[in-house]
C-alpha cells in the first residue's frame, strides 16, 4: 500500500474513533478514580479501635465523677456498655452498608464499563474488518493499477499508433514519440504548438483538417475521425488517420483533446492502386472506358448548360492485329503504350484521351466553336504516325483510323455520339486507312450492309460458296500459258457473284482472311493436283497471301503440309506478297521468305511501284518475280512517264535476275511493247479474264491463248 493509502486509513480511524466519544454520555466518575473497596475492612475495624477506646477512657472518667454509687454505676456501666454496642453495632452498620452501597454503585459501574467496552471492541472489530476488507479493496485496485499500467505501457511500446494531446485552452499540441518516429522526427524537432502541426499538413488537406476539427470542437459533429497527410522529414508525405475523443469542463467547453494517429500510407497506395486498375488502363495508364463514359456524360451535360459543341474522336489503329500476330502480345502491348504517350503529347492537355478497346482510343474536345476546329488536333495525330516505330530494334510503319462526331450535331447522349464517331472511322478505314472522316447519316446505311456481308462471310465456308478462279499467266516469247493466278471469288446465293473489292476488305478487318487464306492455298494446290493427274501440263501456281496470313506463326509449317498433302513440287507455286506487306516489318519478312524459298516455293512481289518502291527495300528481299502494277501498264503506248517506269522497271528486274510478269495487259500494243522490252510474262484481259477450272482447261489443252 502507497503512503497516500495508509493517511487516507489513518484520517478514518481517528474519523471512527472521534465520531464514537461524540457519541458516549457524560459520565460522573472516570474508571481510573474509583475507590480501592478491599481497604473498608481496615477502616472499619481502625474506626472501631479508636471510638472504643476513647469510649472506654472517656466514659469510664466521666462516669467515676458523676457517680460515685458502686451499684449506680454497675448499673450505667452496664447501660453504658450496651450503648456502645448500639453505637459501634451502629456505625459498623452505616460504614459497611455504605460499603456495600459503594461497592454495588462500582460493580454496575464496572458492568456498565465492561458492556461498553465490549460494545466499542465490537465496533473496533468492525471497523478492523472494515478497514481490512478497504485494505485489501485498496491492494487488489492498487495491483490492478499497476496491471493497467503495464499494459497500457505495453500497448503503446507495442502499437503502430501516435498518441497525441490536443490542449484547447492553450494550444499547444503534444505529439508524442511513436508519431514522430513514423514521420522520422527527432524528439526535440518538432515544438508542441498548433502552429507546429498545421505546418507539416498537406496544402490540400490543411483547410479541410481545420473545419472538421473546429466542427468537432462546436460539438456540431458527434464525433473526430479525419484521414490527411503529413510531411516526413525526408520531404515526402504520409497518409495518417486521426481519430479523439474531446473532454470538457463543466460548462461544455473543450478543454484537451486526446487521440491517435495510424501510419495508413499502404492503405492508401493499395486503394489507388485498385482505383487505378478498376478507372485506368495499366498498359497506357489512360482513364479507361468506365472513366471515358463518365467524363463524356459530364462533359455533354456542361455543353448542354453551356450551348457549347464538343467533339468525340474514335481511333483505330490500322493492321495492329498483324503486329500482334507477328511479334507477339508483349511488342503489340509496348506499341499500344507509346501510342497512348504518343496521344497525349498530340493533345497537351487540350482535351481527354482514353483507351477504351484493345487497339482503340478515344479522343475528347469540349468548347469547341465548329467542327473545323477539329481538323487541325486530327491532322497532328495523323501526321505523328507517318513517322516509322523503332521497338526492340525494329523499325516498322503503323497508322490510324479516326471517326470524329459532334454534339450536338451528330447525337445528344453519350451512347449516340460514341456510336457514330465509330460508324465513321469505320468509314475513314473504308476510304483507305491512315485518315479521318466526319460522321454523316450516309454512314450508318453502309455500316449495315457491311455487317450484313461480314456476317454471311462467316457462313460462306461453311455453305461452300467460295470459289477459285484461275487467270492465266502467259509467257510473253513463246505465247504458252506457264501459269495461273488463284483469285477467290464469293457466289452469294441472294446477292450472285460478289466482287473480292468489297469482301475481301471485310475479310481483313474481321480477321476471316486467315481462314479464306488458308482454304485458297488448299483448294489451289488440290486443283493442281486434279489437273496433274488429268494429264494436263505442269504450270505455276500463284496464290496471293495476305498480310494477316503472313504474320502467321505457323505459316511456313502449314504452306510445306499443304504441298506434301498434295503432292506438289515446290517450284510450281508462286506466293505473292505485295509491297506494303513486305515493308510493315522489313526484318520479319526476310526471314520468313527465306523459310520459304528453302523449301523450293518461288516468291513474287506483286502491284510493285504502287508502294514504297526502294531499290533498298527491293535488294534485300528474297524474291524470284517482280509483278508490275496495272497503273503503270495501263499508258505504256502513249509515250507517256508510264512507258519509261516501265522499261526502268524491267531493266532493274532483269540486273538483279529477276522474273517480270505485267498484270492487267488489255490491249494488242501493250502487249508488243511488253514483248519488244524483254518481259517475260503477262497476264490480262488480252489473254483471258480469270476463269473457272472446267473453262481453264480448254485452254491448257491448247497451252496458248493464240496470240504467237
Amino acid at each position: 500500500m502507497n503512503k497516500a493509502n495508509k493517511k487516507k486509513l489513518k484520517r478514518q480511524t481517528q474519523s471512527n474513533n472521534t465520531d464514537h466519544k461524540a457519541d458516549e454520555p457524560d459520565r460522573p466518575l472516570e474508571l481510573h478514580k474509583k475507590p480501592k473497596l478491599t481497604l473498608v475492612p481496615l477502616k472499619i475495624a481502625l474506626l472501631y479501635l479508636i471510638i472504643g477506646g476513647i469510649w472506654i477512657i472517656l466514659s469510664d472518667e466521666i462516669l467515676s465523677q458523676l457517680f460515685t454509687h458502686i451499684e449506680t454505676l454497675t448499673i450505667i456501666q452496664t447501660l453504658k456498655g450496651w450503648l456502645f454496642i448500639l453505637i459501634t453495632g451502629a456505625m459498623i452498620y452505616f460504614m459497611i452498608g455504605n460499603s456495600l452501597k459503594k461497592g454495588d454503585y462500582w460493580s454496575e459501574k464496572l458492568i456498565q464499563s465492561y458492556e461498553e467496552l465490549e460494545a466499542v471492541h465490537g465496533q473496533l472489530m468492525a471497523t478492523e474488518e472494515a478497514l481490512k476488507e478497504k485494505y485489501s479493496a485498496l491492494l487488489k485496485s492498487e495491483i490492478a493499477l499497476k496491471d493497467s499500467e503495464e499494459r497500457y505501457r505495453l500497448a503503446l511500446e507495442g502499437t503502430s499508433d501516435g498518441i497525441w494531446v490536443h490542449d484547447t485552452t492553450k494550444e499547444e499540441n503534444f505529439v508524442f514519440n511513436r508519431t514522430k518516429e513514423i514521420l522520422g522526427y527527432e524528439e526535440d524537432e518538432m515544438p508542441n504548438t498548433l502552429e507546429s502541426w498545421q505546418s507539416i499538413i498537406h496544402p490540400e488537406d490543411i483547410v479541410e483538417t481545420m473545419e472538421i476539427r473546429s466542427k468537432y470542437l462546436s460539438r456540431m459533429i458527434p464525433s473526430y475521425e479525419h484521414e490527411y497527410r503529413l510531411r516526413a522529414k525526408t520531404g515526402e508525405y504520409r497518409w495518417i488517420a486521426s481519430r479523439g475523443k474531446a473532454v470538457w469542463d463543466e460548462h461544455g467547453n473543450p478543454v484537451r483533446m486526446i487521440g491517435s494517429h495510424k501510419d495508413i500510407t499502404n492503405q492508401k497506395l493499395a486503394e489507388e492502386k485498385i482505383y487505378r486498375l478498376a478507372y485506368y488502363d495499366s498498359l497506357t495508364d489512360l482513364p479507361n472506358r468506365v472513366v471515358f463514359d463518365e467524363s463524356l456524360s459530364t462533359v455533354l451535360e456542361e455543353a448542354k448548360a453551356k450551348r457549347e459543341m464538343t467533339a468525340l474522336l474514335y481511333l483505330d489503329l490500322d493492321n495492329f492485329k498483324m503486329v500482334n500476330d507477328t511479334l507477339g502480345h508483349i511488342f503489340g502491348d509496348l506499341l499500344l503504350k507509346n501510342v497512348g504517350e504518343l496521344l497525349k503529347r498530340c493533345l497537351d492537355e487540350r482535351g481527354i484521351v482514353a483507351r477504351v478497346g484493345g487497339d482503340e482510343f478515344c479522343i475528347l474536345l469540349s468548347s469547341i466553336n465548329s467542327k473545323e476546329e477539329v481538323i487541325p488536333v486530327v491532322e497532328k495525330v495523323l501526321a505523328a504516325f507517318q513517322n516509322p516505330w523503332i521497338l526492340d530494334d525494329r523499325e516498322f510503319y503503323i497508322t490510324t483510323s479516326i471517326g470524329i462526331a459532334a454534339y450536338p450535331l451528330d447525337g445528344e447522349d453519350r451512347h449516340t455520339l460514341l456510336r457514330n464517331a465509330d460508324t465513321a472511322m469505320y468509314g475513314a478505314k473504308d476510304y483507305g486507312k491512315n485518315n479521318y472522316r466526319f460522321y454523316t447519316v450516309d454512314m450508318n446505311k453502309k455500316i449495315v450492309e457491311k455487317l450484313e456481308m461480314s456476317n454471311s462471310l462467316r457462313r460462306a465456308l461453311e455453305r461452300k460458296e467460295l470459289l477459285l478462279y484461275y487467270q492465266p499467266q502467259v509467257d510473253l516469247e513463246k505465247g504458252k500459258i506457264v501459269g495461273v493466278e488463284a483469285l477467290v471469288r464469293w457466289n452469294h446465293p441472294i446477292w450472285g457473284m460478289v466482287s473480292p473489292v468489297k469482301f475481301i476488305p471485310i475479310a481483313e478487318e474481321t480477321g476471316m482472311i486467315m481462314a479464306i487464306g488458308e482454304w485458297v492455298l488448299r483448294e489451289a494446290c488440290s486443283q493442281s493436283k486434279k489437273w496433274r493427274e488429268a494429264g494436263y501440263p505442269s504450270i505455276g501456281f500463284g496464290v496471293n497471301l495476305s498480310a494477316q496470313q503472313f504474320q502467321q506463326q505457323d505459316l511456313v509449317e502449314m504452306i510445306h503440309s499443304i504441298i506434301l498433302e498434295n503432292e506438289l513440287e515446290p517450284q510450281h507455286l508462286e506466293l505473292e506478297i505485295t509491297e506494303s506487306l513486305a515493308m510493315k516489318d522489313l526484318e520479319h519478312t526476310v526471314d520468313i521468305l527465306k523459310r520459304l524459298r528453302s523449301l523450293g516455293i518461288k516468291i513474287a512481289l506483286d502491284d510493285f511501284g504502287t508502294g514504297y518502291s526502294s531499290l533498298n527495300y527491293l535488294k534485300q528481299l528474297p524474291i524470284d518475280t517482280l509483278k508490275i502494277d496495272k497503273s503503270f501498264v495501263n499508258d505504256i503506248t502513249m509515250g507517256s512517264n508510264e512507258e519509261a517506269i516501265a522499261k526502268s522497271l524491267i531493266t532493274l528486274a532483269h540486273s538483279m535476275s529477276l522474273i517480270v510478269t505485267a498484270e492487267g495487259i488489255e490491249t494488242k500494243d501493250q502487249y508488243m511493247f511488253l514483248q519488244e522490252q524483254c518481259c517475260d510474262k503477262a497476264q490480262g484481259y488480252l489473254f483471258s479474264k480469270p476463269l473457272p477450272p472446267d473453262a481453264l482447261e480448254r485452254l491448257l489443252v491448247e497451252e496458248s491463248v493464240g496470240l504467237t
